[in-house]
């Protein structure tokens, strides 16, 4: 799968989390499940390819769902929870001051 970030960006994210190469190698997999789940039930993103909305994931998404995955791999996993109920609250935040 390719992703839209170069592999020094992965490899930089795996070490800041101090993951080996197994855990980045669950934590890619575990993220390509994530975005063929939200492919799947996406049936307006069906006229292009899986592997088409899988580049043009967002890196900061991305990012986030590497911080996330890479926190609970290394056992962190209240982290990984406090992590993404921010992510939650500035989405939430940002969709009530836009409408």
């Amino acid at each position: 799968m390719k992703f839209p970030v170069d592999d020094t960006t992965l490899t930089s994210w795996a070490a800041l989390l101090g993951l080996g190469e197994e855990q980045t190698a669950d934590v890619l997999c575990e993220i390509e499940k994530t975005l063929r789940s939200r492919y799947d039930r996406a049936p307006a993103l069906h006229h292009l390819t899986f592997e088409e909305v899988a580049a043009s994931t967002d890196a900061d998404d991305l990012a986030l769902m590497f911080l996330t995955s890479g926190l609970r791999v290394t056992g962190h996993h209240e982290a990984a929870c406090a992590v993404e109920v921010r992510l939650i609250l500035l989405h939430h935040q940002a969709m009530s001051h836009s409408g």
